[in-house]
């Protein structure tokens, strides 16, 4: 073996080294320009070099060359991305335009449906209006106070009362002569709600209905004798307001405990009462509804009962007795659906007019329940014809609409 000297062999190692860095070099070359190859270069005369694989293992330049023509290449890339970044916020922010508008109408129609539609230059919203509630002591200051005693007052029902703002106080600001509450009997308390699953314990009878009235009935009866009796309503100081409690539990014991809480307002002689041979009218008149049980005895009774305006004949009726009469009853209702036919201004009304005439002549008062909301002509053309016909009470969602058109709703029937 031939001895290399020692400065020949760091010779020879240099060189390979270089090499080595040369190969490396190449193959950098090679993947970047791999990287870069959907893009072409244009030269100085107009002919184009396509990057091709083969002409890169064939041609490979140095990287300062490529890298110098890669700043000229013409970005394909770089002028999408911006332009499908563009269209995609474009996208987001009209979809999200659209959102927002489809929530903010569906809580309009909302708020118009629940009965909370505003007129221009409504009193009662000027006076009633947020921050005040049910629970706000201002409530029982001599303004709100009066306001209430003041309005005119019109056969009309404040159907599913407590979904108002303000349940109760927003009804009698509007006139309303009849307000409903839904009860449930839930750990020896009457709850108020549509639902099992909307109670709140805070949310009971005593506290949104029979105490406010307790309290309103008080204020008008100051140093009277209960003969001399004065309702809320000054305007027609011997109008009772009825309080339609639909039980939603079982009849037996919701009515039980109804007629437990209704004590104080028995003891200070507020209540209607059948006395045993004559109805004896007071400023506040209890109606049970739904699941209450019906009771037919003829003794003292101060709940009265919600009888089926469609079914009123009997066969317990004679000539001159009716089995549904002021003894037993007060209201007599049916929901518009099952009591008439569709064309209200042909068979129905003579559908119509002999309901209201029966109970007519049994003393009650007749009232339908979920009469058409939509369309509005067919909604205003049913009210028309109950009004026409002398219906009982109006049933009524919407107190704006009831405050917008107080005058001729009708004549009060007590």
């Amino acid at each position: 073996m031939v001895a290399i000297p020692v400065q020949h062999q760091q010779h020879v190692s240099t060189i390979s080294l270089s090499l080595n860095r040369r190969q490396h070099l190449y193959r950098f070359q090679t993947l970047y320009i791999r990287l870069t190859r959907p893009f072409t270069r244009s030269n100085e005369d107009g002919s184009s070099i396509d990057t091709s694989s083969s002409d890169l293992e064939q041609h490979a330049r140095p990287l300062e060359e490529v890298t110098k023509s890669r700043l000229h290449t013409p970005n394909v890339a770089g002028r999408l991305r911006p332009s499908i970044r563009v269209l995609y916020h474009s996208f987001v922010l009209i979809t999200g335009v659209l959102l927002i508008a489809c929530i903010c109408l569906s809580v309009l129609l909302a708020l118009l449906s629940s009965g909370l539609r505003r007129i221009p230059d409504d009193d009662f919203d000027y006076l009633f209006g947020p921050p005040i509630s049910a629970e706000d002591p201002s409530i029982w200051n001599d303004d709100h106070q009066a306001f209430i005693r003041n309005v005119q007052p019109v056969p009309l029902h404040s159907h599913n009362d407590y979904w108002r703002r303000i349940p109760l106080f927003e009804a009698l600001g509007s006139g309303c002569i009849s307000v409903e509450a839904d009860i449930h009997l839930r750990n020896s308390d009457l709850l108020v709600g549509h639902k099992s699953s909307q109670l709140h314990p805070k949310l009971d009878l005593r506290n949104m209905y029979l105490d406010p009235l307790e309290r309103m009935l008080r204020a008008r009866n100051d140093n009277r004798t209960i003969e001399d009796w004065q309702g809320i309503f000054s305007r027609a100081s011997k109008q009772t307001v009825v309080l339609l409690v639909d039980h939603k539990t079982a009849g037996v014991g919701t009515h039980a405990m109804l007629s437990t809480q209704l004590q104080p307002l028995r003891d200070l002689g507020y209540l209607t009462h059948w006395n045993g041979t004559a109805r004896i009218l007071r400023p506040l008149t209890i109606v049970a509804t739904g699941n209450a049980p019906f009771y037919n005895d003829n003794v003292y009774r101060d709940i009265f009962f919600d009888a089926d305006l469609g079914h009123l004949t009997s066969a317990h009726d004679t000539a001159d007795h009716y089995f549904y009469n002021i003894s037993n009853s007060y209201y007599a209702s049916r929901t518009w659906d099952k009591a008439l036919s569709r064309d209200a201004r042909t068979r129905s009304r003579h559908e119509i007019a002999s309901q209201i005439e029966a109970a007519e002549l049994r003393g009650l008062l007749a009232r339908y329940w979920n009469t058409p909301a939509k369309p509005l002509n067919m909604r205003d053309m049913v009210w028309r014809t109950l009004v026409e016909q002398d219906v009982g009470v109006l049933n009524m969602d919407d107190m704006g609409i009831v405050r917008d058109r107080a005058i001729g709703w009708g004549t009060l029937s007590s």
